[in-house]
């Protein structure tokens, strides 16, 4: 019962991800705002469904992008930072480095920054803050 409820839950996260969008960016465009309002909070979404992502499926992160070393799973923190830091310390498998490096190529801006996934290490303080802001 516990597996069909979850996956009822995704589905329904999705589905609201999905409405929240469009209302708001229908009623950020109606203020003629919409690309400075949306932009900021795209950012935020994205970076708490990271921070979600990472806590929620552990398990799969471990086993798919890993080889040992630090662990996926830590409640605050991106996949982004794991990823990062499991890039400095060698330990991410072939998957975790394609995926690695496709988010090195997507975010251009910190090209000069070691990359997206270095730029974005998180240290405890910043993982602590997380759970402070939310």
């Amino acid at each position: 019962m516990g597996f069909v409820l979850s996956i009822i839950a995704l589905l329904l996260f999705a589905v609201v991800y999905v409405l929240d969008e469009i209302t708001m960016t229908v009623i950020n465009v109606r203020r003629r705002k919409w690309f400075k309002i949306t932009a900021k909070r795209k950012f935020k979404k994205a970076f708490k469904v990271d921070v979600f992502a990472n806590f929620l499926f552990p398990d799969f992160w471990n086993l798919v992008f890993s080889t040992g070393g630090y662990r996926f799973g830590v409640f605050g923190e991106t996949l982004s930072s794991c990823l990062g830091k499991k890039k400095l310390e060698k330990s991410l498998s072939w998957f975790g480095l394609l995926f690695y490096y496709l988010l090195f190529g997507v975010d251009y801006s910190k090209w000069r920054k070691g990359g997206h996934c270095v730029a974005s290490i998180m240290n405890d303080e910043e993982i602590a803050g997380f759970l402070l802001l939310s």
